[in-house]
């Protein structure tokens, strides 16, 4: 019996990092030696398993073969890890969890935490990426959940509405344009009490910021899609200076007086404030409403550790909301 995927690891790391000099650091070996084992597997083949000579590397035919049987076997072994999960009571196991980068970075902590404290044998994953690439990897098994505002194939998954957030106009205070709507001015205050949402609190007049110079996300970005389309239904095109990948540098923009912006409440409520250095405005546009889901693919093991984690979410989200439970910025 020949041992073509005795190694398999290698060069599905490889082929996920599309360079040997990346896959040698993520396994902690010398790109030499990776070099080396490589060809010997590819020796033992037969055949090339990726072309070298393009970059970043690309996969030849025989490699693709390779990588779909990979897939499909570690998608076995991890049934069986979950298998096995299940039947130790969560004292082994992995938990692969992905979310986009503002859920990541300020949100999702509080729920990861929790639930390693609880079962400090699941190795816990998070992953931070966009839409696109959270659809993938939980696509070919590289994540077992989802925190993302996308829709996806209600065919292909289960998705849970977890939460609602709300996208707002964030305007340097010194602006010249917030003279004369004051009375749609909101504060930070006003966000991390909820109060913004009152139905007494009425939209701002966007055409009043047209002139406004604005920082946005990249086009990859959920946020700025919406803010794309709240902009076309309004008849404006933005005065965009400056775009970037990360929302808390965003904020940053907004806060020391380079421009204005539209963000999500998630962001705000989130955010270490400098009181008084920004006003926000409620958005008239349905596009300024969106929902965050948790999803899973559908016909697969459903783990004990994916639904302890799931329900904990739900747990500590329907504590946030009950009337006097926690704050709203946890």
């Amino acid at each position: 019996m020949n041992g073509y995927f005795n190694r398999k690891d290698l060069v599905y790391t490889v082929y996920q990092e599309k360079s040997i000099s990346k896959a040698a650091k993520k396994l902690f070996v010398s790109q030499p030696s990776l070099s080396i084992m490589l060809r010997k597997i590819e020796e033992e083949i037969g055949t090339p398993l990726f072309d070298r000579t393009s970059k970043p590397l690309r996969l030849t035919q025989a490699g693709q073969e390779y990588i779909k049987a990979t897939q499909a076997m570690l998608q076995i072994e991890s049934a069986f890890e979950d298998y096995i999960n299940a039947a130790n009571e969560l004292m082994v196991g992995s938990l692969n969890v992905g979310g986009n980068q503002l859920l990541s970075s300020l949100v999702l902590h509080r729920y990861v935490s929790e639930f390693i404290q609880s079962y400090p044998n699941i190795r816990l994953n998070l992953t931070d990426d966009n839409s696109l690439a959270l659809e993938n990897m939980i696509c070919d098994g590289q994540l077992d959940i989802v925190i993302d505002n996308h829709r996806l194939d209600d065919k292909l998954f289960v998705q849970r509405l977890w939460r609602t957030e709300h996208l707002l106009l964030a305007v340097p205070a010194g602006f010249a344009c917030n003279k004369g709507v004051e009375q749609y001015q909101l504060s930070e205050e006003d966000i991390l009490s909820g109060a913004y949402l009152a139905p007494g609190v009425k939209p701002v007049p966007l055409e009043c910021f047209r002139d406004v110079p604005f920082v946005s996300m990249t086009r990859d970005n959920d946020t700025r899609r919406c803010a794309d389309e709240i902009f076309r239904e309004a008849d404006i095109t933005a005065n965009t200076i400056l775009e970037i990948d990360r929302l808390v540098t965003l904020y940053n923009f907004i806060e020391n007086g380079t421009a204005a912006s539209i963000v999500s409440d998630t962001l705000v409520q989130h955010m270490q404030h400098h009181a008084g250095k920004v006003v926000f405005y409620r958005l008239a546009s349905a596009r300024a409403r969106r929902e965050i889901y948790v999803s899973y693919k559908r016909n697969r093991y459903y783990s004990k550790a994916m639904r302890v984690f799931v329900e904990l979410m739900f747990r500590i989200e329907e504590e946030r909301e009950r009337p006097g439970g926690a704050d709203k910025t946890n």
